[in-house]
Formats: C-alpha cells, structure tokens, sequence
C-alpha cells in the first residue's frame, strides 16, 4: 500500500490543502516540517478519521475542539443565528495492488434550534484497469468491509504514532496491552482464526435446529427437551465466559492502578523505604499463599487416606468377636496346602489317612478361607496403617497450619505499612494510600465474583457433559439423527483443529515477532546492556512491552539454576520460553521518556518488519505492505538513540510519512536527508489561523 495524496477542506486547521507523497524505493520518506501547532499532529490523525472516524476528544489537550469542523468556522455556527450550515471534508488516494482508491469523508454541521447536528458521509471509488474511475460506494459498511481488507482500524494504532501514543504503549496496564494485541492479532491473522470459530458455531448452530425440527416431528418430548437445554446451557457458558473476561480485564485494570500507586510512592522520599518493603512482603505473601494451598491440598488427600484412625471401635468388636479362634500366627491356607504335598509330615510321621483328615479340616479354619481368621489378620494390620496415618496427618497439619500462620503474620505487617503511609504528614501519600485500599477492596471483590463466575461455569460444563450424553441415549437410532451426529463429530474435530493450530500460529509468530524486536531495540537503542521483550505467555501479562537489563538476568538465571528452581518449573512442565519469560518478568526495570519513546519505535519497526516478511512458502500467512506515519520522532531522543533512530528510521517501511519542527530534524538532517524524495511545510497563516502549505 502506498499514499498518494491527502486532501482537505475545513478540516481543522485545514482550508483548503494538498499535501502529495512522492517516494521510491530508494527515497522512501516523504518530509512533512512544520511548527509546534502548525497541524502536523492535525494531520497524523485525519488519515485516521477519513478511514474510519476519529474520536477528537481522546487527543491531549485538544479537548476545546472535540470536532472535525475548522473552530472559527464552528464557532460562527453557534454565535451567529442567520448561518445555516458548514461541512468540512478530507479526501485519501491510495494504491494497492495496483488499484488506485479514493475515500472521502464528508461532514455536515447545522445550527437547528441553537444546537449544533452534524451527519457523515464516506464514499469510495477506484480507477479501473481502463484509467476510469467507478462510481463512488456510499454504504458505510460495504466501505469499512474493504477497507478493513487493505488497511484494518486496529493496524493503524501500530503504524501511526505521535509523542502521546508512544508513552501510552509503555505504560503498565490494560490499555498499552490491548493496543498491542490488536495490532498483533491483526499481522499474525489471528482473526482468520476466531472468524473459522465463528462460521463452525454457525453451522453446529444449524445442526441442532434440524435436529430439533426431526425430534419435533417425531414426537420425542425428551430428546427435544434436551435439546434445548444443551442450546441454553451453551449459551450460559458463552455469557459467563464473557462476564469472566470482563471480571479478569477488570482486576488487570486495578493491578495496573496499585501498580501506578506504588510507582508514585516509591518517587516520594517518605515512602519509598516502606514502599519497597511491602514490595517484598508482597512477594512473600504470594508465596506463603502457594505454599499454603499446597499444604492444604496434601492435608486433606491424607485424610481421605487417614480412615483408620475412626476405626477404633470396629476393630476392637471384631477382635472380640473371634477371640475364641486359636490361629496360630504365620499359619495359612497355603502352608497346610503345601504339607500336605509332602510324604510325611512336618513331625516327621508318615502321612496317613488321620493326618491328611486333620490337616483339611483345619484348611477351613485358617486365612484367607476363614472369614473370622481374614478378618483378624485385616484387624492387626489395621494398627499399623493407624500408626502410619496419624503420623503423615500430624506432618500435614503442621505444614498446613505454620504456611497459615506465615499468611497471616505478612498481612499483619502489610496492614502496619498501611497504617504508617495512611498516617503519614504528607497529604500525597496519605491520598496515594487512600487510592490504594479502595483499589485492595476492589480487587477482593473482583476476586469473588470471579470465583462465583468460574463455579457457574464449572456447573454447567459438567451438566453439559451429562446432557449431551442423555441426549444419544434419547435419540435413538433415527438415520436422520445418526447423520446429524456424524456430521457434529466432524465439526468439533475441525474446531479443535482450528483452536490448535491458531495456539500454534500465534505462538509462532509472537516468537517470530521478538526476534524482530530485539533485532530493532538492538538497531536503535543506545547499547546499554538492556533488552526489550514482548510477553508472550500468562494471561495477566501477555503483550506487556518490558525491558530488562542482561546481567542481571543472567545473575537470576544462574541463581535459580543453582538452587534447582529451573528443574522445578521444568518438572512443573513449563517450556524454555515461559521460563525466560519468568525471569524477565522478575528483572523488569521502569523507563525514562526516551527510552519509552526508543521502545515504541522498537516495537513498531518489529511489526512493520514481521508484515512485510516473505510469506509465499505459508499459506496460513499474508504478507502486508503498510505505511509508516510517525510525529515528532527525534524529540525526547539524545546521543546514539537520536543517532540510530535517525539513520535507520528509512528501514521502517516503504513508505514513511515523517512529521518534525525544524529544530530537531535540523539536528539529524545529514543521517535523515538522504532518504527524503519529497518536502511539505505546513504554515499558519496568523489573521485566519488556517495551515497553508509552501
């Protein structure tokens, strides 16, 4: 895909203004300078809206103005009663594949009654292989179907970017992960995944209507009903798996808030020692938790195993009741077997007729022909299993009950650091504290739906199970029905095949993915002895953007390797890679602007690269050409991260849009220059307060 040329009228800070892209394959960088509040983050932001709308009031202090109108012109709407009406509009064309597009968004703004309506419209046409241009489409969804085709909404977070998006992308929390992950889903064809989920719902769905329709009309009641009950249960499971989304994107949203709140607190002198504590003690207590609920789970598993400990009484009747039966100890149906084999017996006497009548009389006296003598010999045994129970269930308790303690000793201590922060002078970290107990109290409500939702969830699934078994048992042997079933057998193999094989796809390419970003981090950031990494595993952290120092990775790794920690985790049937990932995520450092900054570009040169890679020989996989439009790169930047994003901002894409004032291109221009075919200057024309271009 490559811009030509955006138009405007009205726009903004827009009149009227062309702004055209000239690159080549060498020349790859189209300049766009201009003064701080000339428009060029105006301008980053119209292809956004043109495509598919943008929300104005999410830009930065640029809340006045929540519009796509000129404000001189809006606001003559709102004063003057004989203006009627005003519109403002942005035109793209753009090549793909050869095909050259054109979208034009459209919209009108009218004073009726003293309110300000306004009302969009988009259309969009082509030039045929002729030169000529179709009629424009005016159906918003049929537009957003093909566009979505060649540039998707999501994509545009990732190859868009100005100051305030970068810093976004760096900060812990829901936000910054959910923009990676839309980025991601859409370059993996993560989506071309969860759209042939979709489909196979569709068709299963289809299925269990005609099965419905054949029962109907069969007369049974019972598999009918059944029928609707596994259709109702289903959808339970699919509501409640969306609440459980919900809930966990939640308590993910109050984790990034107690992480902000302990970021601060650790900025202030008064708190940062405490801070730091109870960072540790936080750290104890998830692991006093584990240990806990482990030693829990081995307490009760022995009790099951501790029965002979209420067996007392049984025991004790049943030696009563066979106190009268003299047997020998050792003597068994076996050994009198085995003498009476022999020519003579054990005293050495022949064996005769009485011996042998003696000795098999006897047979049915002893164990295990015996039931009164079993049953002894069971009872005697019975002491020793009570010994060697008791023992493994007073272990049990022990662990059990010191973990317990060990919890609620941290909770003490953490409560005292509340408690300290809570009566602190400083009216900020009393504030900070405040927030974050209210945060605490959240999380443990969270924590209780969550587990009321998973109970539901476990409870239907197993009545599921039960009902899709009653349901073959009801339905009988109906051709009709047997085909049915044949055809859902075939559906559930290919939804498990499509569900692994995207696991794998993704697993793949967020692989795939890091190598490119730790080849990029390594190009443009100054080398510090630090690396950057994109979490590929855990729910809580997957698409989290970090960055650590390498020695003190290798420092832990070696640590945990020594200790047996390693073998553990792998024992515990973890792979290298969630490995890594554990250990990074326990070296993790904060970032300055600028590195946030070298992080974000890292991480946008990593997707652009992972896009464009040669995919022919992968079928499951596209290979994608998108632009790269980026504002004010080199702000923020010094020494060889200035330097290195400055020489290889040109390897991004094919074609990059670069936005920058001239005070920081001019101190680059010798590394970026070389690379720039074409050169806009956005003005301000001071009377009107419109942009211009030179």
């Amino acid at each position: 895909m490559k811009i030509n040329y955006i138009k405007y009228h009205n726009y903004r800070c827009f009149k009227d203004v062309t702004i055209r892209f000239d690159t080549t394959e060498q020349k790859n960088i189209s300049l766009v300078l201009g003064v701080n509040g000339s428009g060029k983050t105006e301008m980053l932001f119209s292809f956004q809206w043109v495509l598919y709308g943008f929300d104005f009031s999410s830009m930065r202090e640029k809340e006045e103005t929540p519009y796509s109108l000129n404000s001189t012109l809006h606001h003559r709407l709102e004063v003057n009663r004989h203006a009627n009406s005003e519109e403002c509009w942005v035109e793209l064309c753009f090549t793909n594949k050869s095909i050259e597009y054109f979208v034009k968004r459209t919209e009108t703004f009218m004073r009726i009654n003293d309110k300000i309506n306004s009302n969009t419209k988009v259309e969009l046409s082509y030039n045929k292989p002729n030169g000529e241009r179709t009629a424009p489409e005016t159906n918003k969804e049929l537009i957003e179907e093909l566009l979505s085709r060649i540039i998707p909404k999501s994509i545009l977070e990732g190859i868009t970017f100005d100051g305030e998006r970068m810093k976004k992308l760096n900060i812990v929390g829901d936000q910054s992960k959910e923009t990676i992950k839309n980025v991601i889903s859409l370059v993996t064809n993560e989506k071309l995944f969860e759209l042939c989920s979709e489909e196979i719902k569709d068709i299963k769905g289809d299925i269990r209507k005609e099965r419905m329709r054949i029962n109907k009309s069969s007369g049974n009641v019972t598999a009918e009903e059944l029928e609707q009950e596994i259709e109702d249960l289903e959808e339970t499971l699919e509501d409640k798996d969306i609440e459980l989304n919900g809930i966990l994107k939640n308590q993910e949203n109050v984790e990034a808030k107690l992480e902000e709140i302990s970021l601060q607190l650790s900025q202030l002198e008064d708190a940062a020692k405490l801070e730091q504590k109870r960072k540790g003690l936080e750290r104890d207590l998830a692991t006093a938790k584990k240990h806990f609920e482990q030693n829990t789970d081995q307490f009760f598993k022995r009790l099951l195993d501790g029965y002979a400990l209420v067996t007392d009484k049984l025991v004790d009747d049943v030696k009563s009741s066979i106190e009268n039966v003299d047997v020998p100890a050792g003597l068994t149906v076996e050994a009198v077997k085995s003498i009476l084999k022999r020519p003579k017996c054990i005293c050495g006497c022949d064996m005769n007729d009485d011996i042998v009548k003696h000795l098999t009389e006897m047979i049915a006296a002893l164990p295990p022909d015996n039931i009164s003598s079993t049953l002894l010999y069971m009872a005697n045994q019975f002491d020793g299993e009570k010994k060697r129970a008791k023992k493994l269930l007073k272990e049990s308790y022990k662990a059990m009950k010191d973990s317990e303690d060990e919890v609620a000793n941290i909770k003490i201590e953490l409560s005292e650091i509340s408690s300290s922060l809570v009566s602190n002078v400083s009216d900020t970290i009393k504030q900070l504290e405040t927030e974050r107990r209210e945060q605490d109290e959240l999380m443990g409500r969270l924590k209780g739906n969550e587990d009321r939702c998973r109970g539901m969830i476990d409870k239907s699934s197993k009545r599921l199970k039960e009902a899709q078994k009653e349901l073959e048992e009801a339905s009988g042997s109906q051709e009709q029905i047997k085909a049915l079933d044949a055809e859902q057998n075939v559906l559930e193999l290919f939804m498990n095949a499509i569900i692994k094989i995207g696991e794998r796809n993704s697993e793949l390419s967020l692989e795939s993915i890091n190598s490119y970003l730790t080849n990029a981090y390594t190009l443009l950031s100054e080398d510090t002895g630090r690396r950057i990494y994109l979490c590929q595993h855990g729910r809580r952290e997957k698409y989290r953007l970090v960055t650590y120092v390498k020695s003190k990775y290798d420092e832990l790794r070696s640590s945990w390797v020594n200790s047996g920690h390693i073998k553990t985790l792998e024992d515990d049937g973890l792979s290298e890679s969630e490995i890594h990932e554990r250990i990074v995520l326990e070296v993790v450092e904060g970032k300055s602007t600028g590195q946030s900054k070298v992080n974000s570009l890292a991480f946008a040169k990593a997707v652009l690269d992972y896009s464009n890679e040669d995919r022919t020989a992968d079928k499951l996989k596209v290979s994608h050409d998108y632009p790269f439009l980026i504002d004010s790169p080199f702000t923020e930047l010094s020494g060889k991260n200035l330097d290195n994003v400055a020489q290889y901002i040109h390897t991004f894409a094919n074609q990059i849009i670069l936005m920058a004032d001239d005070k920081s291109y001019g101190g680059v221009q010798q590394l970026v220059a070389p690379s720039v075919k074409s050169t806009a200057r956005l003005l301000k024309d001071s009377t009107e307060g419109f942009t211009y271009t030179k």
